[in-house]
């Protein structure tokens, strides 16, 4: 998939995710992870990461045990790096997160 497309794709998903709870946004310099339910009973879940600058996109779909266990996984390898909590919690946080995605283009 193209970088465009890439964009777009995850600019929806992100958009998405925010109108479901429960969710999960997070973001880094270097990336988005996103979580979130994709049915009313919360048995399946949708993962996608985004990396910045490349513009890749994963997506997978994961079982409420999976979503889980990778959430935690995230939250425990992946952020302690990192000295801020970059969870988005308000909708300023997303917009923040959105420029970020769209920000790749200009690169």
């Amino acid at each position: 998939m193209a970088k465009e497309e890439n964009v777009k794709k995850m600019l929806e998903i992100v958009d998405k995710a925010w109108g479901i709870t429960p969710s999960t946004i997070i973001y880094t310099d270097d990336y988005v992870y996103v979580l979130f339910p994709l049915d009313d009973s919360k048995e399946r879940w949708q993962e996608v990461s985004f990396t910045m600058p490349e513009g890749s996109i994963e997506t997978r779909e994961l079982t409420v045990k999976e979503a889980l266990i990778y959430l935690m996984e995230e939250i425990t390898k992946g952020l302690p790096n990192y000295v801020e909590l970059p969870i988005v919690t308000e909708i300023e946080d997303l917009d923040v997160v959105k420029e970020k995605v769209k920000g790749i283009l200009q690169r």
